[in-house]
């Protein structure tokens, strides 16, 4: 068992290639904080394990930075096989204690520069060298991020901007994390914490045996603590089968493993480029997988089972079934993909508008985000990779999102009704078996059908399912029809011509009542009195008695206050020229509706009499 302070002695640490990088959130750092908060200054508290593995000269000569401590100073380098989580953590919170330090102090009679030296960073001042004792592998882009923003070595010559991933998020969360802690502790307290990490903190150290196959030593012990996803054991699977190809050289088998980290890169830069809102590792690799190869309904984890039991597999590459040319086939399909992966679950970001088509394509992208890709993500993804033609894709997106809008939204469909359909299709654009063309043609027919074929368009569920919302105590009809939003943003935008009012999605986010559900006030009281309750349920629940505006403004004030307000909603403007609000009104706004509804999606719901009942106002007035 070993502390901090034995561990590092003469040593250099590097992550290799082949690890995921920085996972620990702020969960992970609070229980870590809570662990020394806790431990007495008289005890030792077991950390866990660190496996390393020793670095062969033929790697290590290539460390241009690195190789004066090696050879001169003789320090031994090592790969963290297991372990680089708390590692890092603990190199991080040292780097935060040591910058505290007061000039020409000592914490436990250590200088701030023999700390820094210990466990940050060496120099030859001679030589105008500067090496660092822990750091990342050069292929990783965490690599200069932990130097320049982390340990804050920036020189006058760093200009570029550092790459940016979801695991140097996660190391700058980390030391953000440690600054706050630490940033009312006293000389004293830091003095502490650094005995508490550096020398009461004890390690099962152990060096891997030269024999044993470390990329699957890694595979295997890297399943404790926070798990790996797919997508990262996959880049250590595939970097470990690149070793094994038979008839290739050393050279080519380096070029594949510096695609595989090229590519790596590209695709974490885009998973995580949006730090508001990262991109799932594994729904991205399932996604891909389905465009790529195949989609499986009968296997949950049927994607994970082919990548690395079927297809990845040593004996694949050994038998050449698996080949230089395929996989590098498939790492350049991922990286291209993830770039339109974020386009896709992004398209206002404004990095999507270097990447999209057009505004056009962005625009039908915001659409179906709003409503969510259900089945056709894959699909979605093979279009924006493959094709050019972005009046094309348009027509697809277009078909998509009235795919999702009518079967799901409005015709009740189950869930996954056409997955294991369009996922197929999906794999066949990709790999040029069918045109987007009929693809788009093929969506309508599910939609419309034709003469023979009536389609999974159903007005009559739509009315199932809003009697059933009228009917329960706690629902309110259309209000509780959860896409009514959406409905309403896409009549505002069809009323922008008439009315210059441009509001965005975020600025249109309240759902409002004109006529209130529980009214309060006696000017929406007297002019309803004659109802029956039933009946007021149903003219508040009606689709035309719903703007959709902004926050700010109290719905159950009279129509005469809100007047102004609704001015400002291009939606809403018929409603403040009444000076008055009654059936009629409500009525007649929700055959304008439903009218657009018809319009704007392809659809007949039929007579204006059958409008009324899907209005749920075709009563007669009952008191």
């Amino acid at each position: 068992m070993k502390t901090i302070k034995d561990i590092f002695n003469s040593v250099i640490f590097r992550i290799p290639d082949y690890q995921r990088g920085y996972s620990w959130e702020k969960s992970h750092l609070n229980d870590f904080w809570q662990d020394l908060s806790n431990l007495q200054n008289d005890k030792v508290h077991y950390t866990g394990m660190i496996s390393v593995e020793a670095v062969e000269k033929s790697e290590y000569e290539t460390w241009t930075e690195d190789i004066w401590l090696i050879t001169g100073k003789k320090d031994t380098p090592y790969f963290i096989v297991d372990g680089q989580q708390r590692l890092t953590t603990i190199i991080i919170l040292i780097w935060v204690i040591a910058d505290r330090m007061a000039p020409g102090t000592q914490l436990s009679y250590t200088t701030k520069e023999n700390l820094i030296e210990k466990y940050i960073f060496t120099e030859n001042k001679m030589a105008s060298k500067k090496s660092y004792i822990f750091g990342y592998h050069k292929d990783n882009p965490s690599y200069d991020f932990l130097k320049k923003e982390i340990f804050e070595q920036r020189s006058p010559e760093d200009t570029e901007p550092l790459e940016e991933t979801v695991y140097t998020n996660n190391l700058l969360n980390a030391k953000i994390f440690f600054l706050e802690k630490t940033k009312k502790m006293s000389q004293a307290e830091l003095g502490v914490l650094l005995d508490k990490v550096t020398k009461q903190l004890k390690f099962d150290f152990k060096e891997l045996e030269k024999e044993l196959d470390i990329f699957i030593v890694f595979e295997t012990m890297n399943n404790r603590g926070k798990p790996l996803s797919n997508l990262e054991k996959l880049k250590n699977r595939l970097i470990y089968i690149s070793t094994l190809l038979p008839d290739e050289s050393i050279e080519r088998k380096l070029e594949l493993r510096d695609q595989i980290n090229y590519h790596w890169k590209i695709i974490y830069k885009y998973l995580g480029l949006n730090k508001e809102r990262r991109l799932e590792d594994d729904l991205f690799l399932q996604t891909h997988w389905i465009m790529f190869k195949r989609y499986d309904r009968r296997e949950p984890e049927f994607y994970a089972n082919d990548i690395f039991d079927r297809y990845f597999t040593s004996k694949n590459v050994i038998e050449g079934k698996e080949t230089f040319e395929t996989i590098e086939a498939y790492i350049a399909s991922l990286s291209v993909s993830a770039t339109q992966w974020f386009v896709m679950n992004n398209p206002s970001h404004t990095h999507a508008m270097e990447l999209a088509q057009s505004f056009s394509t962005r625009n039908w992208l915001r659409k179906i985000n709003r409503l969510g890709y259900k089945s056709f993500a894959p699909l979605v993804m093979g279009a924006l990779v493959i094709e050019r033609n972005d009046d094309k894709i348009s027509k697809l997106l277009q078909a998509v999102e009235a795919y999702i809008f009518l079967i799901f939204d409005v015709s009740f469909r189950r869930s996954n009704t056409g997955t294991y359909h369009f996922n197929a299709k999906a794999s066949e654009l990709y790999n040029n078996e069918i045109s987007i063309e009929d693809i788009i043609t093929d969506i309508k027919y599910w939609i419309y059908g034709n003469n023979d074929y009536t389609g999974y368009f159903d007005a009559n569920s739509f009315l199932l399912q809003l009697k059933d919302l009228f009917a329960r105590d706690n629902t309110n009809g259309y209000f509780d029809w959860k896409f009514l939003r959406y409905f309403l943003y896409e009549y505002d935008l069809s009323l922008r011509n008439k009315y210059p009012i441009k509001k965005s999605w975020g600025e249109l986010s309240t759902v409002q009542h004109i006529y209130p559900n529980q009214p309060q006030m006696s000017c929406w009281k007297i002019p309803f009195r004659d109802f029956s309750q039933q009946q007021r349920k149903y003219l508040s629940g009606s689709l035309g008695n719903f703007v959709l505006v902004g926050k700010g403004h109290n719905e159950h004030n009279c129509l005469e206050e809100k007047q102004d307000f609704y001015s400002s909603y291009a939606n809403a403007v018929d409603v403040s020229h009444k000076k008055d609000w009654t059936r009629e009104d409500i009525i007649q706004r929700g055959l304008d509706m439903l009218h657009f509804m018809e319009k704007r999606w392809n659809v007949s719901l039929g007579s204006d009499d059958k409008k009324l009942k899907l209005l749920f106002i075709d009563f007669e007035i009952t008191t």
